[in-house]
């Protein structure tokens, strides 16, 4: 009896997990915020943490951090687009890896920050960094696949 009023306990909490969907390269989090109100929650939040702003809009209301490094992935950075009740989040990245020679290397090519690879892969991990920045936002997040963001 005990075990069977625990498992309809735990079963909302599993039911309503969101499945992120491979080659998921854009996080959104969902608010009842002004774009504006957005802009400036994201630019504190970043300079709160000591993150560099690269490129500030403040007619479009984007945001583009500088390189930031991700611990196991290499260095990457983020894109903000500020929107009413929204903002959106994407990114690109720089691998690091390790040479036959066994020095660290970085790829000269950024490539877009997407849910792919293996668990413990530089790719997957690019994106973890992401998805946990997201989080400091808001927890109402969605995850989409945009052909226009890579």
């Amino acid at each position: 009896m005990k075990n069977l009023l625990f498992a309809l306990l735990l079963f909302p909490i599993f039911s309503f997990a969101q499945v992120i969907p491979e080659k998921a390269n854009l996080i959104t989090v969902m608010n009842t915020e002004t774009a504006y109100a957005n802009f400036t929650d994201v630019r504190l939040l970043l300079t709160k943490k000591g993150i560099e702003i690269a490129n500030l809009d403040k007619d479009a209301f984007d945001i583009k951090t500088g390189l930031i490094e991700v611990k196991g992935s290499g260095s990457g950075y983020y894109e903000f687009f500020c929107r009413d009740n929204q903002i959106i989040i994407s990114g690109k990245s720089k691998k690091s890896f390790e040479n036959t020679q066994g020095e660290n290397k970085t790829a000269t090519d950024l490539e877009a920050i997407v849910n792919t690879g293996a668990k413990d892969s530089p790719t997957r991990l690019s994106f973890e960094a992401m998805k946990e920045m997201a989080k400091l936002f808001g927890t109402k997040i969605k995850y989409e696949v945009s052909k226009y963001y890579q």
